[in-house]
């Protein structure tokens, strides 16, 4: 199941800028791992509802019927996937429009809604983009290495077989008998940070860099999935191969702070690791949302801030929004004014609308903006108000 970042967003906003005349057909469940649920196919269930929604609200777009059937036609082929239905997580997206469609299963819970739009609906999905939406687990056995997909609730296994050497134990073919921690009878430093070997030095060197370049198999793997992400990578093991690994790696965004497991006993148990990641991870996060949120109300009311969705919506079109907190909620419709350079609100939607919400969020991410969620798993504002978005403006 592919991580859903940063470039999948900018294909699929390139897919709808370059479709002409088509509509676009966002799609989103809340699915399930386990359970009655995945025995009973309810989850199959709801999508076929959801593709009946989508047929309803594209015949009200005026669109023939062989043109609907062709719509969702790859919505048709996901339903009758069965194998795909019983490796679910905690939400689904799909979106299709002429000729294109792409789904995502993903980490978080998702409501249960349909759009047919001149445009894709992002906006469930923001938090996993966003600044506190989710972070990455990396763990450093000798007997498995493996990668985590996480938010403040959930955490899923990622596949990285096709990237990533499975076992250091079966790369390195380590002569050394016992568990990860006898690994420690000699030091060396790199980059200030003392490093732990095995007994001899000239061994113990040797097996050093064996390690760091079984590391950096291990990190070239991960730039193949993680691409441009910024998102935390909390490092568990023990803390010599953790530190090996973060001296020689190219992610810029790793925690300090090690999870320290016994070997794969906790990295077995997913809600431990889970839980030992998150209480490293949520103050960093939490800290994080405080000082954007500080820094906004420093300079509140000076002109380089605003609670006005029209406003806020047209300046992160113009690329000024630095940062932006939303708290999502039911779609505020409106379009962008190109001509006038201005975005004005509906009170219903008109063909042709975006959720201004949406809009503003989806334009500050890509131009290098930040976007936190208000209220998300314990991560508020701490402030009360009613204003669905707060931005901190550039200039």
């Amino acid at each position: 199941m592919a991580l859903i970042h940063k470039k999948d967003i900018e294909k699929l906003l390139n897919v709808q800028h370059n479709t002409q005349n088509a509509l676009c057909i966002s799609i989103f469940i809340p699915t399930h791992r386990a359970g009655h649920e995945t025995l009973n196919g309810n989850d199959q269930i709801l999508f076929k509802n959801k593709i009946r929604e989508a047929k309803t609200l594209l015949a009200k777009h005026d669109v023939p019927e062989t043109e609907i059937e062709a719509y969702l036609k790859p919505a048709e082929e996901l339903l009758a996937d069965g194998n795909f239905w019983r490796h679910q997580a905690e939400g689904l997206a799909v979106f299709i429009t002429k000729g294109f469609s792409a789904h995502y299963v993903l980490p978080v819970t998702m409501p249960d809604v349909v759009y047919v739009l001149d445009q894709f609906y992002f906006t469930p999905i923001i938090p996993l983009l966003s600044q506190n939406g989710r972070f990455f687990i990396l763990c450093l056995n000798r007997e498995k290495i493996g990668f985590y997909e996480a938010t403040l609730d959930k955490m899923r296994p990622v596949d990285i077989s096709a990237f990533v050497p499975e076992s250091m134990n079966k790369a390195l073919k380590f002569d050394i008998k016992g568990h990860d921690q006898d690994f420690t009878n000699s030091t060396a430093t790199v980059n200030g940070s003392n490093i732990v070997h095995g007994a001899g030095s000239n061994k113990s060197d040797e097996e050093y860099e064996r390690v760091r370049e079984f590391m950096n198999e291990v990190d070239k793997g991960l730039q193949q999935i993680l691409h441009d992400e910024h998102v935390p990578l909390v490092l568990a093991g023990v803390d010599h191969y953790c530190s090996i690994f973060k001296a020689n790696s190219k992610y810029k965004n790793i925690v300090p702070q090690n999870v320290h497991i016994n070997e794969n006993a906790d990295a077995a148990n997913g809600n431990a690791l889970h839980e030992k990641a998150l209480a490293i991870v949520k103050p960093l996060m939490q800290q994080s949302h405080t000082d954007s949120l500080s820094r906004y109300e420093n300079v509140a009311g000076t002109g380089v801030t605003s609670e006005d969705l029209a406003t806020v919506a047209a300046e992160a079109v113009h690329g000024r929004v630095e940062t932006l907190f939303i708290a999502p909620g039911q779609p505020v419709w409106g379009k962008y004014d190109a001509k006038n350079a201005v975005a004005v609100i509906h009170d219903e939607y008109h063909r042709g609308d975006d959720d201004l919400v949406n809009l503003a969020a989806m334009k500050t991410l890509a131009q290098g903006g930040r976007v936190f969620v208000s209220s998300y798993n314990g991560l508020t504002e701490g402030a009360e108000g009613s204003a669905n978005v707060k931005a901190l403006f550039r200039y």
